[in-house]
């Protein structure tokens, strides 16, 4: 019988070990389990044969703890043409990845629009599916405009291609 109330209070003392164990690292601010999202707006990448991220222009995004980033950019086509080309062919599917740290915003609305840097700025809709565009079939120079919709705010993601 005192073999057995050894055994139990061994194992009461074990288990109460590993739970102040684990409270103390959980209170370090040491997280092992969950994901860890800084709360900065994502970056927006786009995927054919290499990686390409394209430049946040409007930003007005709450990071949390009353943290905000507001950022305006007033020239949007200046913005972009600054911006390093990406040299992309005419007519293929490329993705868009919208990814920060552990964040995973490709849920959340987004549109995605086109349009010749060469003309007055006629804007096209792309059809975003499956996290998919379709580039046009015509030779040029092209503005690549995403807007992310989420409950932390608004960002606007430029790209400067050329389609060849």
């Amino acid at each position: 019988m005192e073999k057995r109330r050894s055994t139990i209070l061994i194992s009461i003392v074990f288990i109460i070990l590993i739970v102040i164990i684990y409270v103390l690292i959980k209170m370090s601010g040491f997280n092992f389990i969950s994901e860890d999202y800084d709360g900065n707006p994502p970056n927006a990448i786009l995927h054919y044969k290499d990686e390409s991220q394209l430049a946040k222009a409007n930003i007005h995004w709450d990071k949390g703890n009353k943290e905000y980033i507001n950022k305006e950019v007033k020239d949007v086509k200046d913005f972009a043409l600054k911006q390093e080309e990406i040299f992309l062919p005419l007519g293929k599917e490329i993705g868009i990845e919208l990814k920060e740290n552990g964040g995973d915003f490709n849920k959340h609305k987004t549109t995605v629009e086109l349009w010749n840097s060469d003309s007055s700025g006629t804007k096209s809709k792309l059809a975003l599916k499956d996290g998919t565009i379709i580039l046009p079939r015509e030779k040029g120079s092209y503005i690549l405009e995403i807007n992310l919709y989420a409950e932390e705010g608004h960002v606007q993601y430029l790209g400067n291609l050329k389609l060849n």
